[in-house]
């Protein structure tokens, strides 16, 4: 355990609630430096789908984990607990605040609870991501007939997390939903204050329907055809991603302009609506709305920066 003194903060909650926004104003407030805790953000040149901080914002407060890696590398949990756990030992050898922010539940749980290790075979994992290639649905299937409460966790649009669920319960004979049950996220590895922002059903989805609306307009179905001349193929992870897959559609002419905005909206909410269910379940948080309770959060992170329990 790390000693009292040296403390997070976790600004956490679905997409289009104002979590970079917020995150700016309490590193101002706190004197503190921001980790970047989405999937997406990592990744280089892929940067209005993902809504990475602009560079003015990065430039007056310092970001980790944003453009880290090439879109063909990989990134995920593990390594994002690795470079994170770096990062926080780098800020608060400045004696500055560490700001973990973004909407990745697993990455922020492996981060703060730790991450349970269980053996590989690569062998075994490269069959598997061929089998998804192959046909992603029946081996979605194959998943839900073994571990009926993992698949409801997970889309079968998430290569990574079926094919490890898979891999896992080939070379041990235990569910991932057992392995989470048991042995995972069980003692928190920080002492973290969670900030988890809300907001009315209702509300959300207009807030997300406008971003899209936004990012369209600033150029995204432009900054992914920069994206194809540079030579990134359509299979990097991050052209799976919400929006980035149905542009690419729109561009391959397999479906309308119109249809394509549809459908990022639709599919947005329908993440958000995960991400919900998600961080419903995740302890200790308190609960605000952006920008309305903002001096009540600023409050609350002081109070639990000054605490010594």
């Amino acid at each position: 355990m790390f000693s009292n003194d040296k403390k997070i903060i976790a600004v956490i909650g679905p997409t289009c609630t104002g979590k970079s926004e917020l995150s700016i104003d309490l590193a101002e407030a706190l004197h503190g430096e921001i980790i970047n805790a989405d999937s997406m953000q990592v990744y280089k040149h892929f940067d209005i789908g993902t809504a990475k901080p602009d560079i003015a914002l990065r430039n007056k407060i310092s970001h980790h984990l944003i453009d880290v890696v090439e879109p063909f590398g990989e990134f995920n949990a593990a390594i994002f607990k690795e470079r994170a756990d770096e990062s926080i030992q780098e800020i608060w050898s400045r004696k500055k605040t560490p700001i973990l922010v973004g909407g990745t539940g697993l990455y922020i749980k492996a981060l703060v609870y730790d991450l349970f290790k269980i053996q590989k075979d690569t062998h075994l994992r490269e069959n598997l991501k061929q089998s998804y290639a192959d046909d992603p649905l029946d081996l979605y299937e194959k998943l839900r007939e073994i571990d009926p409460a993992y698949t409801l966790k997970i889309s079968h649009r998430d290569k990574i997390r079926v094919v490890r669920a898979l891999e896992v319960f080939y070379l041990t004979g235990t569910r991932m939903s057992e392995w989470e049950n048991v042995h995972g996220f069980k003692k928190a590895k920080y002492n973290v204050l969670k900030i988890g922002l809300k907001r009315a059903r209702n509300e959300l989805y207009q807030s997300i329907d406008r971003r899209v609306e936004e990012m369209l307009t600033r150029g995204w179905v432009e900054e992914v055809r920069t994206l194809l001349s540079m030579g990134y193929k359509e299979d990097v992870k991050p052209f799976s991603s919400i929006g980035y897959r149905e542009i690419l559609l729109y561009i391959k002419g397999f479906i309308r302009y119109e249809d394509m905005v549809k459908d990022i909206k639709k599919y947005t909410r329908h993440y958000a609506k995960r991400q919900c269910t998600w961080f419903s379940k995740e302890k200790d948080v308190w609960l605000f709305q952006y920008p309305e309770d903002k001096e009540a959060i600023i409050r609350k992170a002081e109070d639990f920066l000054k605490q010594w329990n």
